[in-house]
């Protein structure tokens, strides 16, 4: 008996896009083999050799027949076609008896070889708050830098962010705070604040499966994607309890996972109901990784204030864009009499705290150091007493009505499932206060 030895792919696994796959088969010379391909669909498909394409309706062209091995290896490819949700398809390859040939293993009449096609991922960029206004934060959650691999793919690809906007549009329109030099008349985010691995998270949502009354072993319907150390974020109309204060918060963690049972174990006890949405988090990349599957590295990234400038304020001399990073105020009516209140038509980032510079503004002590903000916008109190012009531009250091993110994400992996990347930006910046 001639003998077929062995089906070798040229391949591990499939990307989701379209793929060229090689396949050889080895034997004796002589030795004659047939070769079927199907797909996992329900029913399955199976490839015809002479259109190139996988079929529903089985006919002859469905099977490579009677090949004869002209020596000890036949070689050839199969078109696999894109899959976006992923494949997995089976090489059968059948031994001929009456050519005298069988399979050299366990079976003698066929083997069968099985190769995975991974599904479409994408990966992309956001923010996220967890201050109580997150109103205030417009562009909050906005996807950005889109790319899309296949799962578990090496890649390399480098999702570039540049000056993704944050702004305030809410009531007065505050704005952020930041830190600020008088002397040099400029401001920034602390350099200490500025984003790091840890600032950066995937997150997961489960459902709860039962209730729990003060209580560490949380029973939810599925754990996909759940690992120990991810942050407890939210639960469905109950509370999480944390300790620390905003931009360091720290949240209940996971201590163990019972994959049996489907059941976390929480650092601390919570009580919850059956049936409610839980949310954690898996921050920084090593948990990211240990989540997702994906390999991720941060860099360069950077917050930085800036100031964009209303229609018609300085009109013609300063166009509107990414400004010097600065709040402002424009005064509404010329002060008659010397005042803490100033009256104002236009404000944008400002906040008690801080302070303002502008002709004529008296700079001496705190006379120029704002103490509250007008809920509407209209007024702003200082420390000291100032008299104004009608139309003065009024710059403000210590506030900004806008933040901008830059930096790269490079995906050296992509993770086994699609994947928002989110920027904590409370480890950053905290809005503007009125008071």
């Amino acid at each position: 008996m001639k003998k077929v030895n062995s089906i070798i792919l040229n391949k591990n696994k499939l990307k989701s896009t379209a793929n060229l796959l090689g396949y050889k088969i080895t034997g004796e010379v002589g030795a004659v083999f047939s070769l079927q391909v199907k797909d996992s669909s329900s029913p399955n498909k199976f490839y015809n050799f002479k259109t190139k394409a996988f079929t529903n309706t089985f006919t002859s062209e469905n099977t490579l027949s009677n090949v004869v091995l002209d020596n000890t290896a036949y070689s050839g490819q199969i078109k696999i076609p894109a899959a976006s949700s992923g494949a997995s398809y089976r090489f059968l390859v059948f031994a001929e008896p009456i050519f005298n040939t069988e399979i050299q293993s366990n079976n003698t009449f066929f083997l069968r070889k099985d190769i995975t096609q991974e599904a479409g991922v994408t990966v992309r960029f956001s923010t996220a708050s967890d201050q109580a206004v997150t109103a205030s934060y417009v562009g909050l959650g906005t996807n950005v830098g889109s790319t899309s691999g296949s799962a578990n793919q090496t890649a390399g690809n480098v999702v570039t962010i540049t000056d993704y906007e944050i702004k305030d549009s809410e009531g007065a329109f505050l704005g952020y705070k930041f830190e600020f030099d008088v002397e040099r008349f400029t401001q920034k985010v602390a350099d200490s604040l500025q984003p790091i691995d840890s600032d950066f998270f995937t997150s997961q949502s489960k459902t709860t499966n039962g209730s729990g009354s003060s209580a560490t072993a949380m029973v939810l319907t599925n754990i996909d994607n759940l690992v120990v150390g991810m942050s407890l974020i939210s639960i469905t109309s109950s509370t999480v309890t944390t300790s620390g204060s905003l931009g360091v918060l720290t949240f209940p963690t996971i201590t163990a996972i019972d994959t049996d049972n489907k059941t976390v174990t929480l650092s601390s006890a919570h009580s919850w109901a059956d049936n409610k949405a839980v949310v954690f988090r898996a921050y920084g990349s090593d948990l990211i990784t240990q989540s997702t599957g994906g390999v991720f590295e941060f860099n360069n990234f950077k917050v930085e204030p800036a100031s964009r400038l209303a229609a018609g304020v300085a009109s013609g001399s300063i166009a509107k864009g990414k400004l010097k990073p600065l709040g402002h105020f424009v005064i509404n009516g010329t002060m008659g009499s010397p005042g803490t209140t100033l009256t104002v038509d236009d404000s944008n980032g400002v906040s008690s705290g801080a302070r303002i510079f502008g002709p004529r503004v008296d700079t001496s002590g705190d006379n120029n150091l704002i103490s509250s903000v007008n809920v509407a916008g209209t007024s702003v109190v200082v420390g000291g007493n100032q008299q104004l012009s009608d139309n003065t531009v009024i710059s403000v250091l210590g506030a900004a009505p806008f933040a901008f993110i830059s930096g790269n994400i490079t995906i050296a992996t992509f993770p086994s499932i699609s994947t928002d990347i989110f920027y904590d930006i409370d480890r950053a910046i905290v809005l503007s206060t009125l008071s």
